[in-house]
C-alpha cells in the first residue's frame, strides 16, 4: 500500500501531466513544498498557484477536501485528482475551509445545489 506522500506525488504528477499534455500548459513543481503551493501553472496571461489534492474515496456520492489550513495562503487553485476515475477537477480557491465535488447522482436523486466535480475539468484561465 502506497504511503499518504506517494499518493500525494502519484496525483501532482497526474495534474502534471494533464496540464502540460491536454491542456497544453506550462508547469512549474516546487523542490520543496514549505509554502502550501504544489505547483505554479502558467496560462500565458498569469501565474497560477496550485493545490494538489489526491482523493481515493468518496463520502457518499461526493469527494470532501478539508481546506481550513489554506485560508490565509495564496492558493488560486485546488487540482483534485480522483484516483478510481483518474479525472481532474480545477476548482477556483476562494479562500473556503472546505470543498465537496459530487462525482455521482446522490442516493435520493436530488440534483439542486450540487458542485459537480465535472464542471471543473478545464484550468480556470
Amino acid at each position: 500500500m502506497a504511503s499518504t506522500k506517494r499518493f500525494g506525488w502519484e496525483g501532482e504528477q497526474a495534474v502534471s501531466k494533464d496540464l502540460l499534455i491536454n491542456q497544453d500548459l506550462d508547469v512549474y513543481q516546487s523542490v520543496v513544498d514549505d509554502n502550501l503551493c504544489d505547483l505554479v501553472v502558467d496560462t500565458g496571461k498569469k501565474l497560477k498557484r496550485v493545490q494538489v489534492k489526491a482523493k481515493k474515496t468518496l463520502r457518499g456520492t461526493c469527494i470532501e477536501i478539508k481546506l481550513a489550513k489554506y485560508i490565509k495562503s495564496k492558493i488560486d487553485v485546488i487540482a483534485v485528482w480522483y484516483q478510481p476515475k483518474d479525472i481532474i477537477a480545477y476548482v477556483p480557491y476562494r479562500g473556503e475551509d472546505h470543498l465537496l465535488l459530487a462525482v455521482e447522482t446522490a442516493k435520493n436523486k436530488q440534483e439542486k445545489g450540487r458542485n459537480w466535480f465535472y464542471r471543473y475539468m478545464e484550468f480556470p484561465l
